[in-house]
């Protein structure tokens, strides 16, 4: 299995309830966002092919199963948020001083 389909795979088992558990940092609007940036932020482990299958597959293959099938965000919104996430793990990269 390649790497971006384990990482799919395991994301979702770790997820399990948190995208639907009212008590959980990841309910909600606000929570199903940080869950796509947190996601986002994975992206930069990743070639370039693997990006693409993480950010194409990730929205159904991860979101929408993890809310039961009620999505709250649609798709742009998820990637848009996981795009976000990529980016500060870049510009972090590059304007670190240590």
């Amino acid at each position: 299995m390649d790497k971006a389909k384990e990482y799919l795979n395991k994301m979702y088992s770790a997820i399990g309830n948190k995208l639907v558990n009212p008590d959980s940092i990841y309910s909600g609007k606000e929570g199903h966002l940080r869950l796509a940036r947190e996601m986002g932020c994975a992206l930069s482990d990743f070639t370039e092919k693997g990006r693409d299958e993480v950010l194409k597959s990730s929205y159904s293959s991860i979101y929408v199963r993890g809310t039961n099938l009620k999505p709250i965000l649609d798709a742009k919104e998820w990637i848009n948020e996981m795009l976000k996430g990529y980016s500060k793990v870049l510009d972090f990269k590059k304007n670190r001083r240590f």
